[in-house]
């Protein structure tokens, strides 16, 4: 196998120098030279304006891809914190060094085929994430100072704007500290903030419809907007900002980050929070805020989750739970991936790209429901009498993994009963504290009422696993599921109710794409989708798997069908015979050969070459 030698830059920021990476190279190639290593054959990858904290970067992935597959020999780097200032250096390094490779930093004369190298290393990595984090420590620092002066700390909300507090700033040399700043209505962007308010506090209007009325008069989100058009939440942080009537809060969050990198916003305690009226940036008076706040908490008694209701997790789509037809809620964009919406009426219904109507979506072509749902149907219809080979394989499959769940399940079971007594620890203090009365509120409830509703879970589990080490689960014989698979078909037309939820269970997610023929604006489309295969066991066994067998089973059985692809049309008999047309036409054939062997006809033959011939790439030309 050959290796390859790389040398690693980077650097952190876009307002740092663009030539850094190329000045770290020549350093490192002047350390390699007095180790006696020639440099001059090395791969070299740079990383610009990436920070060492982050590890989801493109570069230092392509690298520890490299590493994976021992394509490395030297990675050379001009000190270690450029390859990564997380918790995950020297990990990362003993990687590189068990796949073959070895690691240089030519700064600090970090060599790993000296003895001692990973005590440097580990001291460099605790000293490069100190560092970091000392430095997040200084900034808070200085933002804490600015904002008790009633500066900007780089937290002003969409209707305000940051400006520099001396006007000559910008005139003199940009070097040394950054100039002070302070926040001020921005009235282009406040204009909207009192539109927002009036449409949801006076007018009554929907935040879902604010916000599709925003992205139809393409309002600009301000600063920090990344994707166009405006989403309900970010409509919804505008209702509930207290800056607009000028309470200003800072610090109620901190970030906390992991060993990779990855960060998240956590809770600060309340007693920590910085608060400062500031009277002169009110956009909102506070009738209207008043409105607007009671009208929040309507919406949110009549929809928001009630006292002892259990914890919402990731929400279902409501199509999945109350499926309207066969496909509603099931078809995606296969262009941007958004979840396709119906339109139209009665016979002459589709799917739609909702995108498309708004300008950011190239997906034109619309799913006619009729057709897809009877081509559908024929399909699934067709493959339960085929028994497809990797059905087959899914079901020998299954049998292997209910043999390999039986012995798992002992662990499983304990597993459950330890989770169920600090679950019945937890209740019995709740209940203590809420019959001496010491603590009582609707958090306290809420919460009591979440433990009960998961201990129930974890004794149904536990009542389950017991059930099936008592009694071995065996799966009938190929012969009984085939003939428990046809009997589904009739579902799937006498049903439609029950056949749309199966669908939900057998296809999962299908994306539609409109196949455009050269030199045409419209064509037919095209539906994409994989089969669960255990979702179509399941379907046959329906009274013979129990939930913890299926639950067990999913987590080692990997078995679906190819990629499967249904046409709702097809070219037309002009598409096909387009490219014999030219080619005909090269051939110096006349118009009414052309015409007689197509069958198209004269004039139609001609029709139908002009536009393949306009819908070619011009040829390029040549220069001399």
């Amino acid at each position: 196998m050959t290796r390859e030698n790389v040398i690693y830059t980077r650097f952190s920021s876009d307002m740092q120098r663009d030539e850094s990476c190329e000045d770290q190279e020549r350093d490192v190639r002047k350390g390699l030279g007095t180790k006696g290593i020639d440099a001059s054959g090395f791969r070299v990858m740079h990383d610009r304006a990436e920070s060492g904290t982050k590890n989801d970067r493109a570069v230092f992935d392509e690298l520890r891809g490299m590493i994976d597959r021992k394509e490395i020999g030297i990675l050379a780097v001009d000190d270690q914190s450029r390859l990564s200032r997380a918790d995950n250096a020297f990990s990362f390094i003993t990687d590189l060094v068990y796949s073959g490779g070895r690691f240089i930093s030519t700064g600090e004369g970090i060599d790993t085929t000296q003895e001692g190298w990973e005590l440097r290393v580990k001291v460099m990595e605790l000293h490069n994430s100190t560092t970091i984090r000392e430095l997040g420590r200084r900034v808070r620092r200085g933002q804490l100072g600015r904002v008790l002066d009633d500066g900007s700390a780089g937290d002003f909300s969409f209707g305000f704007e940051s400006y520099c507090l001396d006007p000559n700033w910008a005139e003199e040399s940009r070097r040394g500290p950054k100039p002070k700043k302070g926040v001020r209505i921005c009235e282009a962007q406040a204009r909207w903030v009192r539109q927002i308010f009036a449409w949801f506090a006076v007018d009554l209007k929907s935040i879902g419809w604010i916000a599709r009325e925003l992205t139809r008069l393409g309002v600009d989100k301000g600063h920090q907007a990344t994707v166009p058009g405006w989403h309900h939440q970010q409509v919804r942080r505008i209702l509930t900002n207290r800056k607009y009537v000028g309470e200003w809060a800072w610090g109620t969050t901190r970030t906390l980050r992991n060993s990779d990198g990855k960060t998240k916003q956590v809770p600060v305690p309340a007693e920590q929070h910085v608060i400062r009226e500031r009277p002169e940036l009110r956009i909102i008076d506070q009738d209207l805020w008043t409105k607007a706040q009671q009208r929040l908490r309507e919406l949110a008694e009549k929809y928001g989750a009630q006292p002892g209701q259990k914890r919402r997790g990731p929400n279902s789509h409501h199509t999945e739970v109350y499926p309207k037809s066969l496909l509603g809620g099931l078809v995606y964009c296969r262009t941007c991936g958004s979840r396709l919406w119906v339109q139209g009426s009665g016979a002459r219904s589709y799917l739609g790209c909702p995108n498309y109507r708004k300008g950011l979506c190239a997906m034109a072509g619309r799913v006619p429901i009729d057709k897809a749902e009877r081509t559908l149907i024929d399909f699934l219809s067709g493959l339960l009498l085929q028994w497809p080979g990797w059905l087959d394989k899914a079901l020998s499959s299954l049998r292997q993994a209910l043999t390999e769940a039986a012995g798992t399940l002992p662990d499983a079971i304990q597993t459950d009963r330890n989770h169920l007594i600090r679950l019945e620890n937890r209740i019995k203090n709740l209940v203590d504290q809420l019959a001496d009365g010491r603590q009582d509120s609707p958090a306290i409830r809420q919460r009591l009422a979440e433990y009960e509703v998961e201990a129930e879970a974890v004794r149904a589990r536990i009542d389950q696993s017991a059930t099936l080490l008592q009694n071995t689960v065996e799966l009938p014989d190929d012969a009984w599921v085939r003939a428990e698979l046809a009997n589904l078909l009739p579902t799937f037309r006498e049903q439609p109710d029950r056949f749309a939820h199966l669908l939900r269970r057998l296809l999962g997610r299908v994306t539609a794409e409109a196949v455009v023929s050269q030199g045409k604006q419209r064509g037919y489309i095209r539906l994409r989708f994989r089969i669960d295969a255990l979702g179509i066991l399941q379907a046959a066994l329906d009274n013979h798997l129990p939930e913890t067998v299926v639950q067990v089973v999913q987590r080692s059985l990997h078995v679906g069908s190819p990629e499967v692809q249904l046409d709702l049309g097809r070219p037309t008999r002009r598409d096909v015979w387009a490219p014999e047309i030219a080619a005909m036409r090269a051939r110096d054939m006349t118009w009414v050969e052309i015409g007689d062997i197509t069958g198209l006809g004269t004039g139609n033959a001609y029709n139908v070459w002009k536009r393949w011939v306009d819908s070619q790439p011009p040829e390029p030309r040549e220069t001399g």
